[in-house]
């Protein structure tokens, strides 16, 4: 009687200790895991904070905007196309009082990007982002089958960027 008591006690204590060990296990990983998805948010929302822009809308015809897209953060701003995805997406929506019409823009044409407040211009073509202090003219084409844009509609702009931060602005066609 007095060794099988022993026995189970043993068995008793292993199971104690298996159980502690996988709780101790899982709590160790959870908290390793948080730690690092909020340090990566944290990240993430720094980038944003960094990431200022500035959105004015040049001019608006039935089919199209210019626009100029300022970098007055500490952040480049990259125009990138991976694969048919754009990193940037440019979301027109224009109408009346009565109707309103919203279309997302993937494709969009970088005509020149300038260090503002000068006239020192960039190739597009190789130099693919506005970094700090730089600013980009961009034509933004509504897409087709899209209702045109009549006279006196109020044209709102909104440049969306990779990292989650906007600007916007309006216009109106003349």
């Amino acid at each position: 009687m007095g060794f099988s008591v022993v026995i189970a006690s043993f068995i008793v204590l292993i199971g104690f200790v298996a159980v502690f060990s996988t709780v101790a296990t899982v709590m160790f990983t959870s908290t390793q895991d948080l730690t690092f998805a909020a340090n990566d948010y944290i990240i993430k929302q720094q980038d944003k904070i960094n990431t200022q822009m500035q959105l004015s809308v040049d001019s608006v015809s039935a089919s199209q905007c210019q626009i100029t897209l300022r970098n007055v953060g500490s952040k480049t701003i990259f125009f990138q196309n991976s694969n048919g995805y754009s990193w940037n997406s440019i979301i027109i929506s224009y109408g009346s009082n009565t109707q309103w019409h919203s279309y997302t823009v993937e494709t969009y044409t970088i005509q020149e990007i300038k260090v503002a407040s000068t006239n020192t211009t960039l190739n597009p073509a190789t130099h693919n982002f506005v970094n700090p202090g730089e600013q980009a003219s961009i034509l933004v084409d509504l897409p087709s089958g899209a209702e045109p844009i009549a006279s006196q509609n109020i044209v709102s702009v909104t440049f969306a960027s990779y990292i989650g931060a906007a600007a916007s602005s309006e216009g109106v066609m003349q």
